[in-house]
């Protein structure tokens, strides 16, 4: 299969599939033993690209507004359906631009 075929196959997916397929890409990586090709001082961006994995650009939005907004971290977890540790780690990655 050429990349052209790739690339369209891949313009196609919606974002969480995008989210599944790059989640399968780095799971198989590590598997093989390959370095993920990120340096320490990148390791905030791992860390947001890895909440990324198991949450859209949306959810990450809503979850950081909700707590803004002092709901629990807890609710938010009920609310949006996602454990309370992707509800901790979007609130680290939102902590760490300021």
């Amino acid at each position: 299969m050429s990349c052209p075929l790739i690339c369209q196959a891949i313009k196609q997916l919606g974002d969480q599939e995008l989210d599944r397929l790059l989640g399968a890409v780095i799971a198989e990586q590590k598997r093989r033993g390959k370095k993920l090709g990120v340096s320490d001082e990148n390791s905030r961006k791992r860390k947001v690209e890895a909440i990324a994995v198991s949450l859209t650009q949306g959810k990450l939005n809503a979850v950081r507004a909700a707590f803004k907004a002092a709901v629990t971290p807890s609710r938010i977890a009920r609310q949006f359906g996602i454990s309370q540790s992707d509800v901790r780690k979007a609130l680290a990655g939102d902590a760490s631009k300021r």
